[in-house]
């Protein structure tokens, strides 16, 4: 669902061009809280299923930064359809470390999609795009390794003003 002014739906600032194209791909995975972040974990060619999440991303890398964060972190994923397959809730329910109830289709409220918005641009501003996929996965690790940690720090920190903003509004627009 996209909520626009009437009238808007051609103007520029509202129109996301995107390629769709099939083979291989990258798919990308970090941790951030305040004050730290995981290395960025890049995974080439590899279709994301329920088994891959957990066994490649959830079992050795959420594991780890969530011990080495302490008790009072919190879990948040995004609602991906293999994060919420059976095999996910069923191993989700027996680890120990505490977990958000997110809703469906809210990613403006994950703070990480915000993060994922600013490496983004940081690769779209590079002076040459990348060509291939290792050179897309060499940006991407070179300019995680730059995008300052201050900068997640505002993006989580403003998260609960923008989940207010969010209720009040009753899911419509915010001026965020």
């Amino acid at each position: 669902m996209i909520l626009q002014e009437p009238g808007t739906r051609f103007w520029a600032p509202n129109i996301v061009e995107k390629d769709h194209y099939r083979g291989d791909g990258l798919l990308v995975w970090a941790g951030i809280a305040t004050n730290v972040r995981t290395e960025l974990y890049v995974f080439a060619g590899c279709s994301f299923t329920a088994l891959r999440y957990r066994e490649g991303i959830l079992h050795p890398l959420v594991r780890s930064f969530i011990a080495a964060m302490g008790t009072d972190t919190i879990f948040m994923d995004d609602n991906a359809r293999p994060h919420r397959a059976r095999m996910m809730l069923s191993y989700l329910e027996n680890e120990t470390f505490p977990q958000i109830a997110w809703l469906a289709r809210s990613p403006d409220l994950n703070p990480i999609e915000h993060v994922w918005d600013m490496l983004g641009r940081l690769i779209a501003g590079r002076s040459g795009p990348p060509g291939t996929l290792h050179e897309l996965q060499q940006a991407l690790l070179q300019d995680w390794a730059l995008l300052p940690q201050q900068a997640i720090n505002d993006t989580i920190v403003t998260m609960p003003r923008l989940c207010q903003a969010c209720i009040s509004a009753r899911g419509y627009q915010t001026r965020y």
